[in-house]
């Protein structure tokens, strides 16, 4: 079963929706994983085994390009489009997030080198 860590800036909202739905997801924010730099949440969802879900392409895509590089196999990564789900879309991410997990489970989406969140 896929399991999520919600980058700090993911309203714990969403993970708590998500695991209403059954996906195993935790929040970063509100939590004392809170203020962690990006390259320790990259370690910390690798270390947990979950998929690291972010808004924050910017920094984690290289972030994932290095640990790969480097011969790390997290998870995955799921970069968020702000386009695509607004970040006060509590239920709208949490359904996407479940749409994704279902499809990870079933081995239709592999996140570990990086995907983007769809509708």
């Amino acid at each position: 079963m896929a399991r999520l860590l919600l980058d700090e800036h993911i309203s714990p909202k969403v993970a708590m929706l998500a695991r209403k739905s059954g996906v195993d997801t935790l929040a970063i924010a509100a939590s004392p994983w809170a203020g962690m730099k990006d390259p320790e949440v990259l370690a910390l969802a690798t270390g947990e085994g979950r998929i690291l879900v972010t808004y924050n392409i910017q920094h984690f895509a290289p972030l994932l390009a290095d640990a790969l590089a480097a011969g790390a196999v997290p998870p995955g990564v799921v970069y968020v489009d702000d386009k695509t789900v607004s970040p006060r879309d509590y239920a709208g991410l949490a359904r996407a997030l479940k749409e994704l997990s279902d499809r990870v489970d079933r081995g239709e989406v592999n996140p570990s080198t990086g995907v983007f969140l769809t509708r």
